[in-house]
């Protein structure tokens, strides 16, 4: 394609009813300008403009591609002008990704503040348990929890909190089953577990206690799910004990709906931490969003324990 600065020139040159008129206005010299549209004409191979001492008008051919062009330039004014209403302030929208229970109890409560505070963002919240392609999805954000954290090749990642998994167990099934004594009884009791308790073809938890020592305990589970809802909802309707984030039991903690099962004994901490690309060029609605979190999330983390 061809150099669309001279489509910029020669409309300037048009508007401005002259070379020396657009000069004024462009800041580009007289002689660039008149330089740069005879030197569109005779890429085109046709004559845009009739020039005279005193006057210039459009030819046939030169009024066509006027048209044309004054809707280009228009086109691209609008689009810079756009990225810089962007920087201005806080506006447009910002996509998120984070794990179903972390939107319910970290973000939900915490969100909606943000929003009143920054009217011209929309925010794009996907909440999902799945692994995001942050790059390829486009995603500004991504709320994350994991035992370690990652090495994301080139961008930020900013620890916020920490979340236990605890022992837990509906009453009915404790009552109905007994409460183990210590980790080693639990090998007979029914366990709701994930995928990820799997190792080397059995099924285990590795737990520690409050004194720093260390168990690990084989498991007969009833139910293995990926999906944390899946095994919220099995172990509140008594099918066994779980391990499971303490976010997502609180809770069911609170109302008595789920009982914590050997209190002194939990599994290691998940870091809660937020993944995004480096400051430089970042959008303030992204920026925003951002300092946002960090400044409320934590506190979100710390409260929502039972």
């Amino acid at each position: 394609m061809d150099d669309l600065n001279d489509l910029y020139f020669f409309s300037a040159v048009v508007q401005h009813n002259g070379f020396s008129a657009a000069a004024r206005a462009t800041g580009v010299e007289k002689t660039r300008l008149s330089r740069r549209v005879a030197e569109l004409e005779r890429r085109l191979g046709v004559r845009l403009l009739q020039r005279s001492t005193r006057k210039l008008a459009l030819t046939e051919a030169g009024l066509r591609f006027y048209e044309r062009c004054a809707a280009a330039v228009d086109g691209a004014q609008a689009a810079y002008e756009s990225l810089a209403e962007l920087q201005a302030e806080p506006s447009g929208k910002v996509r998120l990704s984070c794990p179903v229970v972390m939107a319910q109890s970290y973000l939900a409560p915490i969100l909606p503040a943000y929003l009143a505070q920054h009217p011209k963002v929309s925010l794009f919240v996907e909440a999902t348990d799945r692994s995001v392609a942050q790059i390829e999805e486009r995603f500004d954000l991504v709320l994350r929890a994991r035992p370690q954290m990652d090495g994301d090749a080139g961008m930020v990642v900013k620890t916020l909190g920490t979340a236990r998994r605890i022992l837990v167990a509906s009453p009915a099934y404790l009552d109905r089953n007994g409460r183990p004594a210590n980790p080693s009884e639990i090998s007979n009791f029914d366990v709701v577990s994930q995928l990820g308790d799997q190792q080397d073809g059995a099924a285990v938890w590795s737990v520690t206690s409050s004194a720093g020592e260390q168990a690990r305990v084989r498991l007969r589970p009833r139910l293995v799910s990926s999906d944390l809802r899946v095994q919220h909802q099995a172990t509140l309707h008594g099918i066994g004990i779980a391990l499971m984030p303490e976010p997502i039991v609180a809770e069911a903690l609170r109302s008595r709906a789920l009982e914590q099962v050997l209190p002194e004994w939990s599994a290691g901490e998940n870091l809660i931490h937020l993944v995004y690309p480096p400051p430089r060029g970042m959008l303030p609605s992204v920026r925003s969003l951002i300092d946002h979190l960090v400044e409320h999330l934590p506190k979100a983390i710390h409260d929502t324990p039972a």
